[in-house]
């Protein structure tokens, strides 16, 4: 196994309905030509007694509701670039050998991993709209032979025994070769092959000889390597634009496979995504997703993407969009003997990205205390992945009561008397003030122009109970309770 050929029958009929939610599952065929001469070139299963060759007004007499389309060439393109980003998941020497068929150099690829990836693709392009096949042999022509062959993936260990049953077709004989040789008797490459070379070259020329090397599967070329993507990158356009969101959910999904595969392919995972709508009016809307846990897992992009896209209300409609993807370098982390970690850390991640999509970025994470004197500053990070052990015990115990905080603080109108909080009124805590020890002044921040001071209380009300109270540029109010 030193090479692989990846191909997707009637490829352009799949990368056209793969493009368009509305042709899943219908009668489709794929037209050239204009009135008369139009003519079938690739039809769906579906479309029963329409094949290639057929005129297409025949064509719509025969299947009723098929559905005549011409090529999209901006789609083919597309589903293309899906076929070469699966193929460098496979291995770094990759040729685009044509439309729906790329070639891979296996040489010292490890055959076990090599076929268990193999078949990953075929069903991931299954998922994505493409039927691939791979076949893999000793030559370039070999595998694509097998490709051909596949159901859905050969690996061609006994070329004679493979090539023998072949139709003489697979060599792709010139109309002149094929008469001459059905006079011969010959109609497989197995028949072909048991005559020897030289004598086919003696009596058909140098093309004869080439045809027997086809035909022995024998035939070596250089493959012209493409390079991986560098950029990972979509944008399409809707003519005409959509009123909704829902045509732009099946849109994602297409581009965001491909995008996935891409990173694969060059190593790369996506750390955050980037969603621009395109609007009619000329303007767009923008917004940033960054990844909780950096990957290429399209169905944890997606739940992140749709869970904000779902409340999005835009002024016009959209007219195209762009999905970009940032790529980094896998995380690689080595977790602790002791340490207690997430048991599912991909569900935990996803999770917490569809609750910041709704709530905001700066509202989820873990709150950790800011370098300031500022009472009850604090930031957002994110959350750890282990559970870090328990701090060790204080040498000198906490002494004194508890400031049991209110969140948040209570609004008070507070009655002074010789500067002295006196009574507490209208809010949720009234009454009389029996004693009082303050103030506590504190400040900061004042080169800044959200600096900011406080000054705090400690009151005992008549009819119990211990509060602390704060005044600032806003007011009174009850920050706690003291026990």
């Amino acid at each position: 196994m030193t090479y692989a050929v990846l191909i997707v029958p009637d490829f352009a009929l799949h990368a056209l309905c793969r493009s368009d939610p509305s042709l899943r599952g219908r009668a489709v065929a794929l037209v050239a030509g204009e009135g008369r001469r139009a003519r079938v070139t690739e039809a769906s299963p579906e479309a029963r007694g329409v094949g290639p060759g057929l005129a297409a007004t025949l064509a719509m007499s025969r299947c009723p509701g098929i559905a005549l389309k011409p090529r999209d060439p901006g789609a083919e393109v597309e589903a293309h670039r899906l076929l070469v980003a699966a193929a460098f998941t496979l291995a770094p020497r990759v040729e685009s050998t044509g439309a729906g068929c790329c070639t891979v150099d296996l040489r010292g690829a490890d055959r076990a991993r090599t076929e268990a990836l193999m078949r990953l693709r075929v069903a991931e392009l299954a998922q994505a709209g493409l039927p691939l096949r791979i076949g893999a042999g000793a030559t370039p022509l070999l595998a694509s032979y097998a490709a051909r062959c596949a159901g859905p993936v050969l690996i061609v260990d006994d070329p004679e025994g493979f090539l023998r049953p072949l139709p003489l077709a697979f060599a792709e004989p010139t109309p002149g070769q094929q008469e001459i040789l059905r006079g011969w008797g010959i109609g497989t490459l197995g028949a072909l092959t048991a005559l020897p070379k030289a004598e086919v070259g003696r009596r058909m020329g140098a093309e004869g000889a080439l045809l027997w090397e086809r035909a022995a599967g024998q035939s070596e070329r250089v493959l012209r390597l493409v390079e991986p993507a560098r950029s990972f990158a979509a944008e399409w356009a809707y003519e005409p634009p959509v009123e909704s969101i829902e045509p732009l959910f099946f849109k994602l999904r297409r581009f965001a496979e491909r995008i996935a595969l891409e990173l694969r392919g060059a190593g790369f995972v996506a750390e955050k995504l980037s969603l621009t709508l395109l609007l009619e009016d000329g303007t767009d809307y923008r917004r940033e997703f960054r990844l909780p846990e950096p990957g290429a897992n399209v169905e944890g992009w997606l739940r992140v993407l749709n869970s904000h896209l779902a409340a999005v209300r835009t002024d016009a409609r959209i007219a195209g969009a762009r999905l970009v993807a940032a790529p980094a370098r896998p995380p690689e982390r080595q977790e602790g003997l002791f340490d207690a970690g997430l048991k599912d850390p991909a569900a935990f991640w996803e999770n917490l990205a569809r609750v910041a999509a709704i709530v905001g970025d700066d509202r989820v994470g873990t709150p950790a205390p800011l370098d300031t004197h500022r009472p009850d500053a604090f930031v957002m990070e994110r959350p750890a992945e282990a559970v870090a052990p328990p701090a060790s015990a204080p040498v000198h115990s906490a002494c004194g009561p508890t400031l049991r905080r209110f969140r948040p603080p209570w609004p008070v109108r507070v009655a002074c008397e010789g500067g002295l909080p006196a009574r507490l009124e209208g809010g949720r805590l009234e009454g009389r003030v029996r004693a009082a020890l303050g103030p506590w002044l504190a400040a900061g921040d004042w080169w800044r122009p959200e600096a900011w001071a406080v000054e705090t209380w400690q009151v005992e009300l008549a009819a119990g109970g211990v509060y602390q109270l704060a005044r600032s540029g806003a007011g009174w109010c009850v920050e706690g309770m003291l026990d």
